[in-house]
């Protein structure tokens, strides 16, 4: 047996999955084509086999009762969405109008509109909002993909918030490599390395660290 070991080219990977891995939607893909035409920062919206990934998990899930933070224009909330439970709930929490007023758009276009609920407000004051609202544990699915800086207060928020067995999934854990490089001290690195280890040692949950696109964790609630 040869002990060769292939090198496999990430860019031709890459595009091998582009063109057969996932299918995405017509109105997914004009609503990624606006956002590279919009902003610098379109590279903020997931792969777009990430958000087959997440489709796949609510309708698996059959979920019901969902919280993404980080909306953007809106690419994730269609795939939550027009997954969850056709009378599921998705809250949907942004700071962001001009973005926002973006993703509205979209999600009547593709038809889940009804079952979006838009909280524009900083994020870490959305959640304390749910919570005063006493809605602990009754969440099925949390999609966490906002600013890093607030990343820990988020995960502690949404595992009082989701119930036993649901699913919370964070965007960005791999980071394009920078946690795992100990030169990288910036703040943003610091505080999604700081989280994985922090979950690594979570007895409250059971994780997995997917290295799909930029790195997405999965944790379940015990």
């Amino acid at each position: 047996m040869s002990d060769k070991i292939n090198q496999i080219d990430f860019q031709d990977l890459r595009n091998y999955i582009d063109r057969i891995g996932y299918k995405e939607s017509n109105i997914l893909q004009e609503l990624r084509a606006e956002t590279k035409k919009i902003s610098d920062l379109s590279i903020m919206q997931i792969g777009a086999m990430q958000g087959s990934l997440l489709q796949f998990l609510c309708k698996i899930g059959n979920f019901k009762k969902c919280i993404e933070v980080g909306v953007f224009t809106g690419y994730s909330s269609i795939c939550i969405a027009s997954s969850i439970t056709e009378d599921g709930i998705l809250y949907a929490l942004d700071n962001s109008e001009e973005y926002t007023n973006i993703a509205k758009k979209y999600w009547e276009r593709a038809g889940v509109n009804h079952k979006i609920k838009l909280m524009l407000d900083d994020g870490v004051l959305s959640f304390k909002k749910l919570l005063e609202e006493e809605q602990e544990s009754t969440f099925d699915f949390i999609f966490i993909d906002a600013d890093k800086s607030n990343y820990q207060q988020y995960y502690e928020s949404s595992l009082k918030l989701i119930k036993q067995g649901g699913l919370i999934a964070i965007d960005n854990t791999i980071w394009k490599g920078r946690v795992f490089d100990n030169n990288d001290q910036s703040s943003g690195t610091d505080s999604i390395r700081k989280l994985n280890d922090f979950i690594y040692e979570d007895s409250r949950v059971d994780h997995c660290l997917l290295t799909i696109y930029d790195g997405m964790t999965l944790c379940i609630k015990k």
